[in-house]
């Protein structure tokens, strides 16, 4: 595309140099002669000049960038076409990829990484609340500028292009090391995806790799999908605990288990390096398909295997199937206690109250004298009088021997 240096785009905007190419397009540096500034000007590769559904997807997602404006993300100020070229008009940013600073210094210090992630989410919290996800945040996407303001590039654009039926590998092999698992699998995208795709950006900035390798982008894509995410801090000598939380949650195979939102991963980050914070215990996901709300943290022991468990890698149902018991549901019944001691007891006592409610106004009689006579059943004081007037004299006798001790 060399061709195109010196040339002007609808007499406005001067072709100076190419600036780097991708899998879509190729990006020069040109002059707004109208507006005299510099921008940067994104033209389509022509093997994509006959995909029509795909051009008018373009034009439109990016036209709907437009309204961003905002401070970290790369403005979009035209979209056009001319003569087969369709191209978009970009805020140029003068400086470097964060790729290019992962390739040039290694792992990045901690301070610096979590301030280029906090101005990623910025930028994130902007876009979803108007509705727009950017679907490929890759440390290629975000420029930084001389004063250290982090741009996030190609918002809208990345719609268009996996809404299209473009399978190039080069196109792929860029962005598959931070494809979320949803993505991978043909799946919903939500604003979730674009989380993990910072959660992976931030691991690749701590640690210098990214999590996944493989010879092929299907290769790596599975791997989204199916192992879990290396524990960043077993790379990286001296992490905290608390910044190593922030990426393995960020980084969930499970949306569910992941940040609700980037506001939400933002206020998280935001306090990561903190001393009261980064000795804070190891984040853990169960392997029994909980949803977020049953989500716990691990025993610190866990922090010395070799991997953390993450996610499980598809997650279609949070409910357990009928009958089915965890592990850790069975550790967390109370221990059943036996009841029959306490059954027994009741009985009697009910027995006893009943006894004595009954039986016991019989037992004694009180005299005028106030004196208590015992009753020796069947006889009572009054039939012992009845039968001694009857001449009945050996009912008598028995009476008598009750109450001959008896003052009357």
């Amino acid at each position: 595309m060399d061709q195109l240096i010196g040339r002007r785009i609808s007499d406005r905007y001067h072709i100076k140099r190419l600036l780097g190419s991708g899998g879509m397009a190729y990006v020069y540096l040109g002059e707004d002669m109208i507006l005299e500034r510099l921008v940067a000007l994104k033209i389509l590769q022509p093997q994509f000049n006959g995909d029509e559904e795909f051009l008018q997807r373009f034009r439109r997602e990016s036209r709907a960038a437009t309204i961003l404006g905002h401070r970290n993300t790369v403005n979009i100020y035209d979209v056009g076409e001319e003569q087969g070229l369709h191209y978009i008009v970009m805020e140029y940013v003068e400086g470097q990829t964060v790729k290019e600073m992962i390739r040039l210094h290694g792992p990045l210090p901690l301070e610096q990484a979590v301030h280029i992630t906090r101005q990623l989410l910025e930028a994130l919290m902007q876009a979803h609340s108007h509705g727009i996800i950017h679907r490929d945040i890759k440390p290629h996407n975000l420029l930084s500028n001389d004063r250290g303001e982090i741009k996030v590039a190609d918002f809208g654009i990345a719609r268009a292009a996996s809404a299209s039926t473009i399978t190039q590998t080069n196109t792929m092999m860029g962005s598959v090391h931070y494809i979320s698992p949803e993505q991978a699998r043909g799946g919903v995208v939500s604003a979730r995806s674009d989380i993990y795709a910072a959660g992976i950006v931030l691991f690749e900035m701590v640690t210098g790799v990214v999590p996944f390798e493989a010879e092929s982008a299907v290769s790596i894509a599975l791997k989204h999908i199916q192992q879990p995410l290396p524990d960043p801090a077993k790379l990286r000598q001296g992490l905290p605990q608390s910044l190593a939380n922030v990426i393995l949650k960020a980084a969930a195979k499970s949306p569910d288990d992941r940040y609700v939102s980037a506001e939400e991963m933002y206020e998280d980050i935001r306090s990561a390096l903190s001393d009261e914070r980064k000795n804070e215990r190891p984040y853990f996901i169960q392997e029994d398909h909980t949803s977020a709300r049953e989500r716990e943290w691990s025993d610190p022991q866990l922090a010395k295997e070799d991997t953390m468990v993450a996610a499980p890698a598809v997650q279609e149902d949070d409910q357990e199937k009928p009958g089915s018991e965890t592990t850790a549901d069975v550790d967390r019944q109370p221990e059943k206690t036996k009841k029959w001691p306490y059954v027994v007891a009741c009985i009697l006592v009910f027995s006893g109250a009943a006894f004595f409610y009954w039986l016991l106004p019989e037992m004694f009689v009180v005299s005028a004298a106030a004196k208590l006579i015992p009753h020796v059943f069947p006889l009572t004081q009054t039939a012992v009088w009845e039968t001694a007037g009857a001449g009945q004299s050996q009912v008598l006798q028995e009476g008598a021997k009750v109450w001959q001790q008896v003052e009357l």
